[in-house]
């Protein structure tokens, strides 16, 4: 180990006293750096010279030193692992990396593995030298000065216990504080602001994203948001946008979007407004019952005409069997008749022509063939019977899909039974469009209103139909019904490979007077209806995924438990609200 004294060459006034080591195994190379050293202006406190890797770790866990001047090639040490191996113990000390003459391209490399300068042999000089050594001596007080700040700055960005997120000029979340991670589970990094705030893929549009209006005018822009946190309930956000970053023209690069959280102000909002709402709460449910009422007689009428034209066909040759029996019996009759005549004319005392009487008649029923007749007349009466029996069999369907003979409530219900006579009802809907293929699993008993929930299935089944009716397209369509357990549910799936529901539209099919359909052809009210009976009636769960071109897939899950009845306070306005995924 050698070292040399401080220069009296004190040119750089500004900087501190320097202590330097530096590491090279050639001798040579070790003299000239020396000889640079100690012309330069450095301040130097004093230098060190040592020869191997290990020593220099030994040097630098016994001292203090400002600079390391380094040579990648040590008889115990090898290219960039020696740059390595000191970052990681030694981080504190500014590195410049001494390379071969050929090796200029390493030094590049090393400066992007954490040196701050490197130098190539032969190439430089005292002022070189100096100055590179200067530089990165204070290139790394300001990258120390630098990560202690940004420590700082996250310290206080972390305490603050509102969720904080950074987005791009792309919308991707950059960055986000502990309270987003406490609140929504993740950091939420890499992800669309829109999928993080509205559940969205698409984009919501510069009017009506803040985020968007930060990064084109440069101005703090609020608004009031609902998300799902980590327990999936809905919490309601106040969230304020300003500039967090700027290129060098001065255009916003990235913008800092915080969101505190207001749901108990919402809630206790909501509780006054509850007060004011409940004197019209009776009202709103007496016309909701007549919308179902009205909702439900439509769909009723709508398929009137389709129970008419099942029960035709049954009842028609049921006509024509009683047809043909009245011709018969009248036949039979006139038989009767001639058979009473003879009866008569035997009786007489001049009838003692009896063969030649009974010629006609014999005559009469081989004409007539009265013993084909009389066979025949089981197989009419059987046809007959078995004609009723499907009237009676389409009636009996009509009567579970509408449980018109149970009370309104609630009783146990299997909903493999309930869709095979709503399929009775929906049938003359939907089989001149498209095929049903059902995959019944085996399910459990549900507690539930059946003829609520009957009237939801024939809303999807018809609405699918229709949607396939609505393509006019030569094949056929396929509606796919499915019904299995999970959890605590019971679950119908309802898939068509009809037009599908454009993305602007799925959100809105749930809502009240919402329709696609052309008009005069819907009220808009099916599926709000659909959606009240299943969510706010029986605390189950409808959701739609589609697939514009492809498909669209309804699903309803009903909970296997029955559902407790209880008066809901200002606390359930809110909270406890599950979304679907």
């Amino acid at each position: 180990m050698d070292t040399i004294a401080a220069s009296d060459n004190m040119n750089l006034a500004s900087t501190k006293p320097l202590s330097i080591l530096v590491v090279e195994d050639d001798t040579v190379d070790r003299t000239a750096m020396q000889r640079l050293l100690a012309g330069s202006s450095l301040p130097l406190e004093h230098v060190v010279f040592v020869d191997h890797l290990d020593k220099a770790m030994a040097t630098l866990a016994d001292g203090s030193f400002d600079a390391l001047l380094l040579d990648l090639d040590l008889p115990d040490s090898h290219g960039l692992e020696t740059l390595v191996a000191l970052e990681r113990d030694y981080p504190d000390v500014a590195k410049v990396v001494v390379t071969g003459a050929d090796d200029e391209e390493l030094g590049l490399q090393a400066v992007a593995a954490g040196a701050q300068d490197y130098l190539v042999k032969g190439r430089f000089n005292v002022d070189a030298i100096t100055r590179v050594v200067h530089y990165s001596v204070e290139r790394k007080k300001l990258e120390e000065d630098l990560r202690h700040s940004r420590g700082k700055l996250n310290a206080m960005l972390e305490s603050i216990r509102d969720p904080m997120v950074m987005t791009d000029k792309d919308l991707n979340v950059i960055w986000s504080n502990e309270a987003t991670r406490e609140i929504f589970g993740d950091d939420r990094i890499g992800r669309k602001c829109h999928q993080i705030c509205d559940g969205r893929d698409d984009a919501c549009g510069r009017s009506l994203c803040i985020v968007s209006q930060t990064l084109q005018d440069g101005k703090p822009h609020r608004r009031d948001a609902c998300m799902v946190d980590r327990d999936r309930l809905r919490r309601f956000f106040h969230c304020t946008t300003s500039v967090a970053l700027r290129d060098k023209e001065g255009h916003p690069t990235a913008v800092m979007e915080i969101a505190s959280d207001v749901t108990d102000r919402r809630i206790a909002e909501k509780y006054g407004e509850f007060k004011r709402l409940e004197a019209a709460d009776h009202k709103l449910k007496e016309l909701q019952s007549h919308l179902i009422q009205s909702e439900k007689l439509a769909s009723i009428g709508q398929l009137a005409a389709g129970v008419a034209h099942e029960m035709n066909t049954p009842i028609g040759f049921v006509a024509c069997n009683f047809e043909t029996l009245e011709k018969h019996v009248k036949k039979i009759l006139a038989l009767i008749e001639l058979y009473a005549e003879l009866e008569r004319k035997i009786e007489t005392p001049a009838g003692a022509g009896g063969p030649a009487l009974v010629a006609p008649i014999r005559e009469f029923r081989e004409k007539m063939r009265i013993d084909a007749i009389l066979k025949n007349l089981g197989v009419l009466f059987e046809d007959s019977r078995e004609g009723l029996e499907r009237v009676t069999e389409i009636i009996q369907n009509l009567r579970d899909f509408s449980r018109v003979d149970q009370s309104s409530d609630f009783a146990r219900y299997n909903i493999n039974e309930g869709l095979a006579a709503t399929l009775i009802v929906a049938r003359n809907a939907i089989k001149y469009h498209a095929d049903v293929v059902t995959e019944f699993g085996e399910i459990p008993e549900v507690f539930c209103h059946p003829g609520q929930v009957n009237q939801v299935l024939l809303n999807l089944i018809v609405n699918a139909g229709q949607a396939i009716e609505s393509q006019e397209r030569r094949e056929r369509g396929r509606i796919t019904i499915r019904t299995y357990a999970v959890d605590s549910h019971v679950v119908c799936e309802i898939e068509d490979d009809g037009p599908g529901i454009a993305p602007e539209d799925r959100r809105k099919v749930f809502d009240p007077f919402f329709t696609t359909k052309p008009a005069g052809k819907g009220t808009g009210m099916g599926l709000s209806i659909s959606y009240d009976i299943i969510v706010n009636k029986h605390k189950g769960h409808i959701s739609v995924e589609s697939e514009v071109g492809r498909r669209t897939l309804f699903t309803v899950r009903l909970p296997l438990q029955p559902i407790k009845k209880r008066d809901e306070d200002s606390r359930n306005l809110l909270t406890g609200v599950t979304a679907d995924g």
